[in-house]
């Protein structure tokens, strides 16, 4: 009975200082989007936010630094306005009978869509202006030798806001996909009429069904040229996508900081705390922090504990793939994860990433062969997400903050079995 007495006392006791740290982490992101608003990566606002953060990881960590980095933000949906350049061009080419020309152009925008967006590779920033990028982390050491490094990491820049979510977000899928339908309808037909076209008896465009498959892609002009309005210019206040992950990076720092002053540090554990830029301009920042570092995590175990997200505390839940379904996470971790959460009284799940929801920073640590995943809190999927995701109304009041709770208990709690060689 004593042993459940005491049990009950201490998880009474985490919840209360979790509920504190929760907070604290809203009060910060309340108070950081007051003072800079949107933070779009590669602003004063963003740099500004960044250097605040550092401050504060500054008074908890054996040290913090700052580092910054160049990128192309315009490159990641940029994709999106050159299909819609690209698809009348290639409409024009069928017209007046050049098929291959047409094909070509399709092809060409089908293929910057991949590699951009499916796979996050950049092979169009080069054609975007350039920009500067500030990622911020600190660092506590333990008490012995380094057995094992574990990365918490947010985001802190903001998204542009996406007006397909803000003007009649129920026909969402149906914009995207009558959009994007129309031109891979266009790439098939190009691609049949340059293939396939000498099946028929007369050429395009007197042959009858090329005809007709031609005014049908003419009548798509509309739905693809709505794609260009797709995101505004105008940045989101990013409160939970995803400044109050940033935040809890601050609280967490202040947890292990204050434990070690009272003679409790970690023993063999490396915890490194950092909020990245550019996770909206195609996850440029992490892809910067991991290539930069990666040759320090040698000849030890190194975790990603990475957060995105984190509105309702109902759902949950950790990722064990990421960018569309193209990089792997850490099924172990994941699992662990969740086991944490269900410990101590939490709902949690794990699931891969749906295709064509993006991806998000722990993809560029597993990349590096880091065990990463990603907890997120919200729905996610192309039928359903919360309904102030990367719109004006991403506001502190719009995060749940037993979810911020939950969030920090988990990673706590993470952080400590690792450092105690509890994990199994």
């Amino acid at each position: 009975m004593v042993g459940k007495e005491q049990f009950m006392a201490k998880a009474k006791m985490e919840k209360l200082q979790g509920s504190k740290l929760a907070r604290q982490a809203l009060e910060r992101t309340a108070r950081l989007i007051n003072a800079y608003g949107a933070r779009l990566t590669g602003t004063p606002s963003c740099t500004a936010t960044a250097k605040e953060l550092h401050d504060e990881l500054k008074a908890y960590t054996d040290r913090a630094e700052l580092e910054s980095f160049k990128l192309h933000p315009g490159a990641f949906l940029g994709w999106i306005k050159l299909l819609v350049l690209f698809y009348p061009v290639a409409v024009l080419f069928l017209w007046i009978d050049l098929p291959l020309f047409g094909l070509l152009v399709a092809a060409s925008g089908l293929g910057i869509m991949v590699m951009e967006f499916f796979l996050y590779k950049e092979i169009i920033d080069r054609l975007y202006p350039s920009a500067t990028g500030v990622n911020v982390y600190g660092v506590i050491e333990p008490a012995g030798p380094v057995e094992h490094t574990i990365i918490f990491s947010g985001h802190h820049d903001s998204a542009r806001v996406f007006n397909f979510f803000t003007n009649k977000p129920s026909l969402y899928i149906l914009r995207i996909g009558s959009g994007l339908g129309f031109y891979i309808a266009l790439f098939v037909i190009a691609l049949t009429r340059v293939f396939w076209g000498d099946l028929f008896s007369v050429s395009l465009p007197h042959n009858a069904l090329f005809l007709v498959g031609t005014i049908i892609l003419t009548l798509g002009l509309p739905f693809v040229g709505h794609l260009w309005f797709f995101a505004s210019k105008e940045g989101t206040p990013g409160a939970g996508d995803n400044l109050i992950s940033s935040s809890i990076a601050v609280e967490l720092a202040r947890y292990f900081s204050v434990s070690k002053s009272h003679g409790n540090p970690l023993r063999r554990t490396r915890l490194i705390l950092a909020s990245f830029d550019g996770e909206e301009a195609g996850l440029r920042g992490a892809r910067a922090f991991f290539n930069r570092h990666r040759h320090e995590f040698q000849n030890q175990s190194v975790w990603n504990f990475n957060v995105d997200c984190p509105y309702y505390a109902k759902d949950l839940f950790f990722l064990t793939s990421d960018i569309n379904g193209s990089v792997k996470l850490s099924q172990k971790m994941a699992t662990e994860c969740v086991g944490i959460a269900h410990s101590m009284g939490y709902d949690a799940f794990s699931q891969p990433i749906a295709f064509l929801t993006g991806g998000t920073d722990a993809a560029e640590a597993a990349k590096i062969g880091v065990e990463a995943v990603t907890l997120m809190a919200m729905p996610w999927g192309n039928k359903e997400r919360a309904a102030v995701y990367h719109t004006p109304d991403d506001v502190p009041s719009a995060i749940d903050p037993v979810a911020v709770e939950e969030t920090l208990s988990i990673a706590i709690r993470f952080i400590e079995k690792v450092d105690q060689n509890e994990l199994q």
